[in-house]
């Protein structure tokens, strides 16, 4: 989620769909298929892909913002301001900028009443210098509210690329976020989207658009996870989310729109980069975020299973790598199950002596995370964070309970064997 504070009136008018156990889904996504593992054999740099053939009506890039402000997000304001924050720049003949936009607002005459959504908006970024209102033009109006429903977010995307062709999109999340648990949280239908389901859906986006997505970005907390990152990662080339919470601000938008628009040449991985440097510069403390390169998803997932088998075959391993004090000692993020990753293997490989075979294979692995799967990452920790370090990827670790139901739905721990080294790590815990 996107850090915000609420006061005690407000949270007796709503029920926060945070809370909601269970989500409804629209009928275009019943058949949708789930996105198998990522099928890439290196990790080159995208940028350097051939792209499809263009004509001269395309412009250089996509921006497409899906904001749910059905929420607490809405009510004070921060959707209104971030898109006053793109219309700093707006769109040009290189770079449109379109936004969904649906909120929960407060009538402006009372000051305490909640104004339920009516409908979200498609709206195409123009430039303005007023950033006390919204000042560009909505390009199609729908009476479709729910904005927890991937097939709306679908719905949205095919309109912007029928409408604005261009090179290259990018596709940002913007609402309150749950890593492995869903994002985009609507707390009028008390529908959201859980992990795999998104997966559907960009991959029925890359469907359309007849190849990958060129970044996919969550302006939303905790979204940064490897289970997640693999999920998505057949259908964008590089995924830019933060593995902690993201304050109520979120991404700097007049910044990052700002540098796309003096340079619209930029790949996706210069975008990824663009969009982690803008996001730290706007903040002193209390920030991370990360972006990934898809294509490494494969060779990091092998590089994690050599990690586990050197483990596992280990005794003295297998038991630092259990150990509740040392998980616990783990940084750790807002959502207690979602640890650093390098961060652990460095805990479990310090309990262990020197020259070991783990060690050897952590150092491979961190090695590969740093110089293959991270483009870039920025962590400035707050003092009241339990979290110490953010090296740019998150992992599920349990503490007591593995949840099974949740997170074998996901191709991840099917496709590693991380799902297994859980298992088996709570087996160890219960003797």
């Amino acid at each position: 989620m996107k850090r915000v504070l609420l006061t005690l009136a407000v949270l007796a008018a709503m029920t926060m769909g945070l809370k909601a156990q269970g989500a409804s889904f629209d009928s275009l996504m019943s058949d949708l298929p789930r996105p198998s593992a990522v099928e890439v054999s290196a990790p080159a740099p995208v940028d350097a892909a051939p792209k499809t053939s263009v004509t001269a009506a395309e412009r250089e890039w996509l921006v497409l913002v899906f904001i749910n402000g059905v929420n607490d997000l809405g009510i004070l304001g921060y959707a209104d301001k971030d898109i006053n924050e793109m219309e700093q720049v707006g769109s040009s003949e290189k770079m449109a900028v379109v936004v969904e936009y649906g909120i929960l607002g407060i009538d402006d005459e009372t000051g305490r009443n909640l104004q339920f959504p009516r409908g979200s908006k498609t709206i195409y970024i123009t430039r303005d210098a007023d950033s006390s209102k919204i000042t560009s033009p909505v390009i199609y109006p729908s009476n479709d509210a729910d904005m927890g429903s991937e097939a709306n977010l679908v719905r949205f995307v095919k309109r912007g690329l029928r409408k604005y062709p261009a090179k290259k999109v990018a596709l940002i999340l913007w609402n309150h976020g749950a890593g492995r648990l869903g994002i985009s949280f609507d707390d009028v239908s008390k529908n959201y989207m859980e992990v795999d389901r998104l997966g559907a859906a960009l991959a029925m986006i890359k469907g359309v658009l007849g190849r990958n997505i060129d970044v996919f970005a969550t302006d939303a907390c905790l979204m940064q996870m490897a289970s997640v990152a693999y999920e998505l990662g057949k259908s964008a080339d590089v995924i830019v989310g933060s593995e902690e919470e993201v304050p109520g601000n979120g991404y700097q938008y007049t910044s990052l729109l700002g540098r796309l628009s003096a340079d619209p040449s930029m790949g996706a991985e210069a975008l990824g980069r663009t969009m982690v440097d803008t996001y730290g510069a706007s903040y002193g403390s209390d920030a991370t975020l990360s972006a990934i390169r898809t294509s490494a998803l494969p060779g990091f997932v092998g590089a994690l299973n050599n990690w586990v088998m050197a483990v596992k075959g280990d005794r003295a391993a297998f038991a630092a790598a259990t150990d509740a004090s040392v998980v616990g000692e783990t940084s750790r993020f807002s959502q207690k199950e979602s640890k650093d990753l390098i961060d652990y293997t460095e805990k479990v490989e310090a309990e262990l002596p020197a020259s070991q075979p783990v060690k050897a294979a952590g150092a491979n692995l961190r090695n590969y995370l740093s110089n293959g799967l991270i483009i870039a990452n920025v962590a400035k920790p707050a003092n009241r964070k339990p979290y110490t370090k953010a090296r740019g990827l998150a992992i599920y670790i349990p503490e007591l309970q593995y949840n099974s139901a949740n997170y074998e739905k996901l191709a991840f721990p099917g496709d590693s064997l991380w799902g297994d080294f859980l298992l088996a790590m709570m087996k160890e815990r219960l003797r």
